[in-house]
């Protein structure tokens, strides 16, 4: 009797790696469409959130201030807030993640109360000392950032105030105090004069 030698590959169970390939394409492609399909995330953000959010990206601006001896800005507006490197005499926005803008959702407000600052009370002419000349801002069209809130390199900031609160629920709101200058304190409800 002969025996036949077997061929290895002929009972060789598995799939093929055009096969393995496939099924990875047609899950990432599945899992894609089900993220496009999630609700937009913003319009529950509640005044809790804004204000953690908030935090987070002072206390990076802080940081940043810090390692790479910047002078940073905030500017705040009913919706939104923004943040600026003073850089060649003149306020430059900062774009990228973290310190981006950031709009709230609508149902959300932000009131701004500024502290008390007394280190440029005895110079002559403070009101100029972050602006650009007049000649440069003579030639812009918009209208140059007037951040209220600026953080020095030693991360000494100028004291404020401020509050998120919701529109849909009246007395939903968070507040952030500030007035020292030093740290944010964060605090559940209305912030009181």
């Amino acid at each position: 009797m002969m025996l036949r030698p077997r061929n290895p590959f002929k009972h060789a169970a598995g799939f093929t790696l055009i096969e393995l390939l496939l099924v990875v394409a047609i899950i990432g492609f599945a899992a894609f469409y089900i993220v496009l399909q999630l609700p937009d995330d913003s319009g529950s953000q509640t005044p809790e959130d804004a204000q953690r959010a908030f935090q987070q990206q002072f206390h990076h601006a802080r940081e940043q201030a810090l390692l790479r001896n910047w002078v940073i800005g905030v500017e705040f507006e009913d919706t939104q807030y923004r943040f600026f490197r003073w850089h060649g005499n003149t306020w430059q926005p900062l774009s990228n993640a973290p310190l981006g803008p950031v709009n709230l959702p609508e149902h959300l407000s932000l009131t701004f109360v500024p502290g008390e600052f007394r280190l440029l009370d005895n110079m002559e002419d403070s009101s100029e000392l972050f602006q650009a000349p007049r000649d440069e801002r003579r030639n812009s069209e918009e209208p140059a950032p007037e951040p209220q809130v600026i953080i020095f390199e030693s991360t000494e900031f100028i004291p404020f105030r401020l509050q998120f609160s919701s529109l849909e629920f009246q007395h939903q709101s968070w507040s952030i105090d500030a007035r020292n200058g030093i740290e944010l304190r964060a605090e559940a409800g209305e912030m009181y004069p």
